[in-house]
Formats: C-alpha cells, structure tokens, sequence
C-alpha cells in the first residue's frame, strides 16, 4: 500500500516506550528511523490511523505507528523484531 504521507516531510515523533526499548536497541536515531519507513518492504492500514510498517533493515522489524493527517505527524508507538514475517514481495 502506498502510505497517506510524504516521510520527508511528515513529522516524525517517537513514544517513550520505542525510544527507549526500539531506537537504543537498534541503535538508531531519527535518520536511520526515516530511512528505514522510506524503505519498508509492506505498510499495512490497521484501523482509522494506525499503520504497522515492515521492514528488513539489519533483520525483520515490524513498527507500529500512528499517523496524524491534521498535523502530519507519524508517531511510532511500538515495535517488534525477528521471528515470523511477512514474504517480502517477488520484484
């Protein structure tokens, strides 16, 4: 699915919780965050604004997010990593 906003311009925020649990881990900061959303392999609409975006960056990670459209804001709420996934789709 092609996702509601635009990742450089969209208003990236992260909760507490994947800062301290997610971005430490992974050692990551805002720009390898952007370039990995930029670079999902799936993003799938889950309700009204929450999305679950898959990626392969280092391993298999799936983040979920919540999307703003008012305030173009995408802000990730939680994470996981590993075990199963999704097939990454035949190019």
């Amino acid at each position: 699915m092609h996702p509601p906003w635009n990742i450089h311009n969209v208003e990236l925020a992260v909760s507490k919780h994947f800062a301290l649990k997610y971005m430490r881990t992974w050692n990551w900061d805002f720009h390898d965050l952007r370039e990995a959303i930029e670079n999902a392999y799936q993003i799938q609409k889950t309700s009204k604004e929450k999305y679950e975006i898959y990626i392969n960056k280092k391993g298999f990670k799936k983040i979920i997010t919540v999307y703003y459209k008012e305030q173009e804001k995408l802000l990730c709420i939680t994470a996981s990593q590993g075990g199963k996934h999704h097939e990454m789709p035949h190019l």
